[in-house]
């Protein structure tokens, strides 16, 4: 056996674990001393020990326990036989050292008179006997003369074991000895000189005490320093920085023959059929329902959210479908905002405009909301706002607060008042203010609630509403999550285990999501300098084995139009999440807009493949979130997976997921010495590599290549490289997922993303058997096979979130007639209520 041979035994990544000894190869992985391939955090296992085992503490009986699994090769061998007489005699004299080994002994004496002398010293300032400052004396004395001859035998053992290389424990015990001996002879000099200065309060009095007592703390550190090199924590704290150099070349070259040798799991090729998404039930929002709506409005830095919060949780565990989605100001603080709930006997997915019940947290609530509110409205606010124009229900919230000894507490308050108006158990409450509050803050909110609900239970309303039927058993096996939370669960699905980003609202909670999933998963999560950068590290994610992805909005995908085109030139995969809101420029930072379907689709210079996904739901965002690396991984191309901040913000209830109905798939190939990264083929996509994996070169560049990757201005391969492009998007267009379709029907609403809610109610609401709903999710590239559904219908009505009707247009360029277009970019969703009335109108002119 060779040395690099030898270096693959390592004992780590399930590797055996051998050294060699003496020119015979042992195998040491059995033994506890060498577990994972380490001996006393000193030596490490696939090595020629021949040498560093000659200054061991223990002669060469220890291998006999040891099976001889093979010897080494005799260009390699490093034993006895190749040094001469003097090293022989050497080894015998280091090894006598390390068996008897003088300095353990030796530095017992110095610590423990040091100490002592500390200890007699303190005794003595309290009680100032004679008798007790000859013994400090005498024994800080003894102390320090036999701390010279510990010094020069801890030098020889620096000598005999470590060569004299320098590491960060030898370096502070030879700072914290020298402090320590010139601390000792400065003591004893001052003594000598007047021996009663040990009862005076001059300066070289408090300059002897402190010594005796500063020379206690520095063996103290030099004690706990020689433990550590005696029972190293860490390979760093015995390890010499020529050593690390040697033991990471080792490394790398270990891993590098590892590399070859792993498998890849989950391998799979083009040939295999694209993978199926697990049946999932679709949200039934058909069939007769009863809901109320909540609107809760008040300043930024009041605590919305968290009411938002404990209410959504809390309606849940009463047994209720639940619906919130917010609309907030760019700003920290102030400013006018709303979360809007909406309780239901049946699942929701989509916001409504008129509300039936309105908690205004500030004055400035009320005017922001007005035309939101109906004549039968209830609206409970502070007992000191008031409006003209508004009937109020007025309700103690600050004053209740601040007796309870924090105005903060009037969120809890708010919400115990609502629990006690609609006759609610306050326990499904209480459990929500107990899982989002800190100790700290848990007992105030608590007694809020309690006062709140005792309040609502007597308080005097024109009408009480009447709450939907309760279906606990319906809930009890779903989640409330929110957009970001479940986009980014569908990613982890995907296998994504790298996500590079710039922070860009409302993109950020993907991010935020998984950077918390990084604490209990194999995620690298890295927050760029800019966008620019975000793309071009996932890239380089992929290249090197990664399934990685980045988060922006419009602005900060704008930046990322050069890195798309690498992608696409480079055939390298990427995932990309897009969290639209409104612009141009920084637009509406913190609204919704369907507004970027174009500059997906289009952005980038040149022509080549891109995949785009627009989930409508939590159940979709989870599928497309995982099929967006997979598609990326089989095509090799980007995949822009579009949302919205109304998507994103959104909570709702989803039912349990079984992640393992998702097929794990690594389309990634073992090269070969032949291997060409780019080579023709019918399919349009090569086999990829990755570096490492096998013995192929894997070449990537931006510019036009041939099919090594090697760059060329030839004119007939560029026309092949085109054509394999070109290939890849005809596969991936026969190969793409078709439209949803719900109901039957002449008449099509259709539309894309997030707003499959709103039309899939106020299509139940409509109840007319002439309209049904096309919901699109793959949005581009559209295959024509999937579109011949809209050529045969009487009306196409196009409903989505943007100025122009982006995807409208879409359809068109495939011949598709588009009769009505319902357009919205003013930053809200679409309400499923004034959706309704739109709709209406168009109707009535179509016969």
């Amino acid at each position: 056996m060779t040395l690099e041979q030898l270096k693959q035994f390592n004992g780590q990544n399930q590797q055996k674990a051998y050294i060699a000894y003496k020119g015979n190869v042992y195998d040491v992985t059995s033994s506890p001393l060498w577990e994972n391939g380490t001996h006393q955090n000193m030596h490490e296992a696939g090595v020629d020990l021949t040498d560093a085992l000659a200054s061991a503490p223990h002669a060469e009986e220890v291998f006999a326990k040891f099976e001889v699994v093979d010897t080494l090769d005799e260009n390699d061998r490093n034993d006895e036989n190749d040094h001469d007489r003097n090293d022989e005699n050497r080894r015998d004299w280091v090894r006598w050292y390390r068996k008897y080994h003088p300095h353990p002994m030796l530095v017992h004496f110095p610590i423990a008179l040091h100490l002592f002398a500390s200890g007699l010293n303190l005794i003595f300032l309290f009680q100032p006997n004679p008798s007790f400052a000859t013994a400090v004396f005498y024994t800080f004395f003894v102390s320090t003369v036999l701390g010279i001859f510990t010094m020069l035998s801890g030098i020889l053992s620096w000598w005999i074991n470590y060569q004299l290389a320098l590491n960060h424990i030898l370096v502070k015990k030879l700072i914290f000895s020298v402090i320590t001996l010139i601390l000792g002879i400065i003591g004893i000099t001052i003594y000598l000189n007047n021996p009663n200065v040990v009862y005076l309060t001059t300066l070289p009095s408090i300059f002897y005490h402190g010594t005796i007592f500063l020379t206690g703390i520095t063996v103290i550190v030099l004690g706990y320093y020689g433990g550590k090199l005696t029972w190293p924590d860490t390979k760093k704290d015995t390890m010499s920085d020529t050593e690390k150099e040697t033991k990471n070349d080792i490394k790398k070259e270990t891993m590098s023959v590892s590399m070859k040798e792993l498998t890849i799991p989950f391998q799979s090729t083009i040939s295999t059929p694209p993978v199926a998404l697990p049946k999932d039930e679709e949200v039934n929002v058909h069939g007769e329902s009863h809901s109320i709506s909540i609107l809760i409005g008040g300043a930024a830095g009041t605590g919305i959210q968290t009411l938002e919060n404990i209410l959504s949780a809390a309606f849940k565990r009463s047994g209720y479908f639940v619906f919130s989605t917010k609309e907030y100001m760019s700003r920290v603080r102030g400013g006018s905002n709303t979360t809007l709930l909406r309780l239901s006997d049946t699942p929701l997915i989509a916001p409504c405009w008129h509300v039936d019940l309105f908690i205004a947290l500030d004055a400035d609530a009320l005017s922001h909301v007005q035309e939101r509110l109906k004549d039968d409205t209830i609206v409970l606010a502070d007992e000191k706002i008031s409006h003209e124009q508004i009937p109020l229900t007025s309700i103690p919230m600050i004053n209740t607060a601040k007796e309870l000894g924090n105005k903060n507490y009037a969120n809890s308050y708010a919400a115990g008042v609502l629990f006690g108006m609609f006759s609610l158990e306050s326990f499904a409450l209480s459990e929500s203010i107990t899982t989002f509050f800190n100790e700290e803050d848990r007992q105030g909110n608590e007694k809020a609630m309690a006062e709140g609900v005792m309040y609502g239970k007597n308080l005097k309303i024109r009408h009480l509403l009447k709450l939907p039927a309760t279906l606990s058993n319906s809930t009890d096996s779903m989640h409330l999550m929110d957009g970001s939370s479940a986009s980014g669960f569908g990613f982890l699905a995907g296998g994504c285990n790298m996500i590079t980003a710039y922070p860009m609202s409302p993109s950020t909670g993907v991010l935020n999501f998984m950077a918390s999933m990084s604490k209990d998963l194999t995620l690298l999560v890295e927050q760029s300098e800019d966008e620019i950068a975000s793309l071009n590290m996932v890239l380089g994610g992929w290249y090197g084995g990664a399934r990685a992805m980045t988060s922006t909005s419009g602005g900060g995908f704008a930046l990322m139009s050069e890195a798309i085109s690498l992608s696409g030139m480079s055939e390298t995969p990427a995932v990309i999440y897009l969290a639209q809101r409104p612009g141009p420029a920084t637009g509406l930072p913190t609204r919704t807009e369907q507004g970027d379907l174009n500059l997906a689709i289009h952005s980038g210079h040149g022509f080549f493949g891109r995949i785009v996904l627009a989930p409508g739901d939590l159940q979709e965002c989870i599928d497309y979130g995982y099929l967006a690396f997979e598609l990326a991984d089989r095509y090799q191309m980007p995949v822009i997976y579009l949302s919205d901040q109304y998507l994103a913000d959104s909570i709702s209830l989803l039912k349990t997921i079984d992640f393992e109905a998702y097929e794990q798939r690594r389309y990634v190939h073992t090269t070969d010495a032949s291997y060409d990264r780019y080579a023709l083929n019918d399919t349009g996509i090569t086999a990829r590599g990755v570096p490492g994996f096998g013995d192929g070169i894997v070449v990537s560049t931006s510019d036009e290549h041939d099919e090594r990757g090697q760059i060329t201005e030839s004119y007939q391969m560029r026309e092949k490289m085109v054509e394999k492009r070109q290939k890849k998007i005809e596969l991936s267009i026969t190969e793409a997922l078709g439209p949803k379709v719900f109901g039957e029907g002449d008449i099509a609403l259709i539309g894309w993303g997030s707003s499959k809610g709103a039309i899939m109610e106020t299509l139940n609401a409509l109840n007319d058997p002439r309209l049904f709903h096309v919901h699109f999710f793959w949005v581009h590239p559209l295959n024509p096979e999937h579109l011949a559904l809209l050529k045969h219908t009487k009306v196409n009505i196009v409903i989505e979130n943007n100025v122009t009707g982006e995807f409208a247009g879409l359809l068109k360029s495939h011949d598709i007639n588009i009769d009505h277009r319902i357009l919205l970019s003013n930053g809200f969703s679409f309400f499923t209520d004034l959706l309704k009335e739109e709709l209406e109108k168009v109707l009535k002119d179509i016969k």
